[in-house]
């Protein structure tokens, strides 16, 4: 049972994890909510998704590790929400290169797409380099076949693009994103060696000073 309170409906954001059993109560939840702005749901089950996409003004979604989650929804939702700027898909298996191809294509708001542990390839970095202008944070990790080529390529063609997560990439060289750092300055590239010197540099900024002494 899932109780709606009447403050509810007038929250710009709202966050909630659905089951199968309170599928009713959600849909009896979306037909309370006015067109607002700001909303993230979470794990929701394929009988919500068409009231989903009612949610004209929905500017950010949720959707990781859903069992039932097929590309084909994921591309409509992004037609549909046409004021969509956040979307995560991660940990969903099913999620592949065509879907991010369309949704490179057809997400005009999208600012931020997190795709770690999905079924993409480089073809998935290197469409959202090619055909989206707003997409500025990119979050891959974990993604087994992405290598050198789709991080260098979208990194070169993506005007937006301003973060590239790659976290244990493991196909993706060190030397490469080495590379890519002094030649892209305006892009944070994420993986565990990118990160560890930025936290070190952050240290130092703030006075810390490394302990040379022998130990005893």
């Amino acid at each position: 049972f899932l109780c709606i309170f009447p403050a509810c409906v007038c929250r710009s954001s709202v966050y909630m994890m659905f089951t199968s059993q309170l599928v009713q109560s959600l849909i009896h939840f979306f037909s309370r909510i006015p067109a607002a702005p700001y909303m993230s749901i979470l794990w929701c089950r394929r009988q919500c998704y068409a009231k989903i996409l009612t949610l004209s003004n929905l500017t950010v979604l949720d959707l990781r590790h859903i069992s039932e989650l097929n590309n084909e929804t994921v591309m409509e939702v992004v037609r549909k929400c046409r004021n969509l700027s956040s979307l995560n898909l991660c940990l969903n298996w099913s999620i592949n290169d065509k879907c991010v191809e369309i949704i490179a294509k057809e997400g005009r708001s999208l600012k931020e797409l997190y795709l770690v542990s999905c079924k993409i390839t480089d073809h998935a970095l290197i469409a959202i380099g090619q055909y989206s202008t707003t997409i500025e944070t990119v979050d891959a990790g974990w993604c087994k076949d992405i290598t050198d080529q789709g991080a260098t390529q979208i990194a070169q063609s993506s005007k937006s693009l301003r973060y590239l997560g790659l976290m244990r990439c493991d196909k993706v060289n060190e030397e490469t994103v080495e590379r890519l750092v002094v030649q892209y300055p305006h892009i944070v590239f994420s993986t565990v060696m990118q990160d560890c010197k930025r936290t070190l540099e952050r240290a130092y900024q703030m006075g810390w000073i490394p302990n040379t002494s022998n130990a005893s």
